[in-house]
């Protein structure tokens, strides 16, 4: 892992009371662009933000329910991914889910006091969504056989 880029950070993701204001309030400082606003059981209502969608999908997360905060880490390589997940397992981590959805692939922790971190992988090319994997063996499954998903 030395030998290769440390993953960069990605986005964070905030809880707010009204996404939409306070995205407005990003929107209009930053010049940041609304690149999604919807959200789900699992945020909430939620409004995703970019300064350049075409590098970066999303950079700043902001939706109603606290549960969900989260940093995010963005890895360059399938094989970065898979050597963090081993690492991450290795080190006794607990890896609550995992993500395969339109525009990455990744998986969760929780560092020393809790917080949430994402570790994931851009797609190139937009996929398919699938509901957030809890099952561990999927997780597995997903980040070190890659069931297709990793290259």
């Amino acid at each position: 892992m030395h030998a290769t880029t440390p993953p960069r950070l990605g986005h964070v993701a905030i809880a707010v009371r009204e996404p939409r204001r306070v995205a407005a309030f990003y929107r209009d400082l930053l010049d940041l662009e609304i690149v999604r606003d919807g959200g789900n059981p699992l945020t909430g209502d939620a409004v995703l933000l970019s300064g350049d969608p075409s590098r970066e999908d999303h950079e700043l997360v902001l939706f109603t329910n606290p549960a969900a905060e989260h940093i995010a880490f963005r890895v360059e390589t399938a094989r970065q991914l898979r050597a963090l997940y081993v690492r991450a397992k290795q080190r006794g981590l607990a890896v609550p889910y995992a993500l395969d959805s339109a525009v990455a692939l990744g998986f969760f922790v929780r560092d020393a006091e809790g917080n949430a971190v994402e570790i994931y992988l851009a797609r190139s090319r937009p996929g398919h969504d699938r509901p957030l994997l809890s099952d561990p063996e999927e997780i597995d499954r997903l980040m070190l056989v890659g069931e297709g998903a990793l290259p």
